[in-house]
């Protein structure tokens, strides 16, 4: 069944009190202010969240809709978070909030990496395998249990036959023995059981293990696509409104010359009167403005190039591979310094002393060391 949507009617005048309302209003119903998915829907839709979706179209308690994120920050210099504080809350932080109820079967609609989605194909199915042999050791315990009770009801069998009063020695003698057998093979019966039984125990702990370990990574990814999906949506607004500014100072640039044209023809029939031109504040600040909307655009790409590598990192982390070096790590490896066969040898020789002897933070740095000066090495031939 489909959210019930807000009424929709004569579009409505977004300002700063009626935001603040909103945001106040979001709170009280829950219990968190809102984050930029929250207030765009394609957003939320992109990294998989469908709920943030429902909420939004909900609507408010009256019936109108919430205002979209654009909206929303229009009135407080383009910042969802100046708003947030502005109502009297404190901003959530960067991401997806944490929730421990993931859905599974909500990764079939997320939009995730290649990497990604293989990795969680892989825990689901390790998921599935693990409840597989669970279903087939609970199988096979059930069958021991009813050959263990078989195995009991003939020793029981023959213990009664035992102790009638027997007609001749030799069926004592068989009786006897076919008791022997009989609580032999209970005895092997029952420890089978109890070997079974510690088998299905194992199993249902790594389905668990492996459920548990899906579910975290469904989690993780989700988060990391949503702080992607976020430092992309903050670089795109902050280009725009350098392009904006930018814009803006080409215009003013061109009332300054026409002001200056007009200051040096009038220059001839009045007295000279030196002052700085009105626009010239007002360029400054247009320029100033734009200086700081290129390097918050900058500081968003290396927010978003950061954040992209550290989703490298991690997946390929996860699956085992080698990580690739970033390109200011060969930079850096590139420097100028010693360079030479002795160089690599005594690293080779750091190398083998941290294997032997050192952790994992020795073997890296020794690793580095060997490929420093190897690449250092190589540039220099």
């Amino acid at each position: 069944m489909q959210s019930p949507k807000a009424r929709v009617g004569r579009k409505a005048l977004w300002d700063r009190d009626t935001i603040i309302q909103a945001i106040q209003e979001w709170v009280a119903l829950y219990g968190e202010p809102p984050r930029a998915a929250d207030w765009n829907p394609s957003s939320a839709r992109w990294s998989g969240q469908e709920w943030r979706v429902q909420r939004y179209r909900a609507g408010r308690a009256d019936g109108t809709p919430w205002p979209a994120l654009n909206a929303a920050k229009r009135p407080f210099g383009g910042s969802l978070v100046a708003a947030v504080r502005a109502a009297g809350f404190e901003p959530a932080k960067p991401g997806p909030k944490r929730r421990t109820d993931v859905d599974l079967a909500q990764a079939d609609r997320a939009v995730i990496s290649p990497e990604g989605r293989a990795m969680l194909e892989a825990a689901l199915a390790e998921a599935r395998e693990a409840g597989r042999s669970v279903a087939a050791l609970e199988a096979k315990l059930e069958r021991a249990q009813a050959r263990a009770r078989d195995l009991a009801d003939q020793r029981d069998a023959a213990r009664r036959e035992a102790r009638r009063t027997p007609k001749v020695v030799r069926e004592r003698v068989v009786d006897d023995a076919e008791l022997r057998r009989a609580r032999t093979a209970a005895e092997k019966a029952g420890a089978r059981v109890a070997t079974l039984r510690d088998e299905l125990a194992s199993a249902r702990m790594d389905a668990a293990e492996a459920r548990t370990a899906a579910g975290r990574l469904a989690s993780r990814l989700e988060r990391a696509e949503a702080t992607v999906a976020d430092l992309r949506t903050q670089r795109r607004d902050l280009r725009a409104q350098l392009d904006d500014a930018l814009h803006e100072s080409a215009g003013l640039d061109q009332l300054l010359t026409e002001a200056r044209a007009a200051g040096a023809a009038a220059a001839a029939e009045t007295v000279v009167v030196q002052a700085q031109a009105p626009e010239a504040a007002v360029v400054r600040e247009a320029l100033a403005d734009a200086a700081a909307a290129r390097r918050a655009a900058e500081q968003a790409d290396a927010r978003a190039a950061r954040a992209d590598r550290e989703l490298r990192e991690t997946v390929a982390a996860v699956r085992g591979e080698p990580r690739r070096l970033a390109p200011e790590e060969l930079a850096e490896l590139r420097a100028d310094g010693p360079a030479g066969p002795a160089v690599l040898a005594t690293a080779l020789q750091d190398l083998a002393a941290a294997r032997r002897h050192g952790g994992e933070q020795r073997l890296a740095a020794a690793l580095r060391r060997v490929a420093e000066a190897a690449v250092t090495w190589q540039e220099r031939i």
